[in-house]
């Protein structure tokens, strides 16, 4: 069963690619960087030698290269079982007067817009008899959590969970639609939140020390705890219980008490 996976280079896509991996899938692994992304597929092939790892580059923020993705991906596999959009992007701003046009416009690019067009452009691999295919957006607890400075990332994360419910909806119609669900990671330990952390603190917002300190003092998920309530997600979860549901990482890992470190 082949499994796509966005923003696989690094954090959560990382972590998933490496967990799915031991647990039959085979993986393709897509992103803006092929470095990294050959990193992690090296990582994968040497702890389950077994899966089948294909990498593709894309930049979602272009139309273009997402419509070619989607294209490659089509042309590699008859059927798509999983698919898995962990990529994310959205500057922090000092304030609203400071809030970049072109930032804002590439955190809707990439967290809402590429998406549902990748989405689109994949049905004809996620379509399919029962058992349906299984979509996961990974969300963020900050879209429900206006704080200054964080407008990019925030209003575009609330609009994927708004695509989301969208989604559902359609598929529901659809005699052999894929089904959708909206992953919450809540705060996990990751390169992108570290860097998140940098420039928040730079620019004086407040949010940055609250968040450095739930990470040093380990009030966080690690990156592999997250991959484990989302692989548990995609691959326990009833279909009747899936479509169209918000799962939440942290709930998840205390309830199933997950080990990942």
């Amino acid at each position: 069963m082949w499994t796509l996976i966005t923003g696989a280079g690094s954090g959560i896509g990382r972590a998933l690619a490496l967990e799915l991996a031991g647990q039959g899938h085979q993986l393709i692994l897509a992103g803006r960087t092929g470095s990294r992304l050959e990193q992690v597929a090296g990582e994968t092939r040497n702890a389950s030698p077994e899966c089948q790892v294909m990498t593709m580059t894309a930049d979602f923020s272009d139309p273009a290269e997402t419509r070619d993705l989607a294209d490659r991906v089509c042309q590699a596999v008859d059927h798509l079982s999983a698919f898995i959009y962990c990529a994310g992007v959205g500057e922090p701003a000092a304030d609203f007067a400071s809030l970049d046009l072109i930032d804002f416009q590439e955190a809707l690019a990439v967290n809402v817009s590429a998406p549902m067009l990748l989405t689109q452009s994949l049905l004809p691999v996620l379509e399919g008899p029962d058992p349906a295919a299984r979509i996961i957006m990974v969300g963020a607890g900050m879209d429900k959590q206006a704080q200054p400075g964080t407008g990019s990332y925030g209003v575009s994360k609330m609009a994927l969970r708004r695509l989301v419910q969208q989604l559902s909806v359609e598929f529901g119609t659809m005699e052999n639609g894929p089904v959708i669900s909206l992953f919450q990671p809540g705060l996990v330990d990751t390169p992108g939140i570290r860097r998140h952390i940098v420039k928040a603190a730079g620019l004086q917002l407040s949010h940055a020390h609250w968040l450095s300190d739930r990470l040093d003092n380990g009030e966080c998920l690690t990156a592999e705890q997250a991959a484990s309530a989302l692989a548990f997600t995609l691959n326990q979860t009833p279909q009747s219980d899936f479509q169209g549901a918000v799962f939440n990482a942290p709930e998840l890992v205390d309830s199933l008490s997950f080990a990942g470190s």
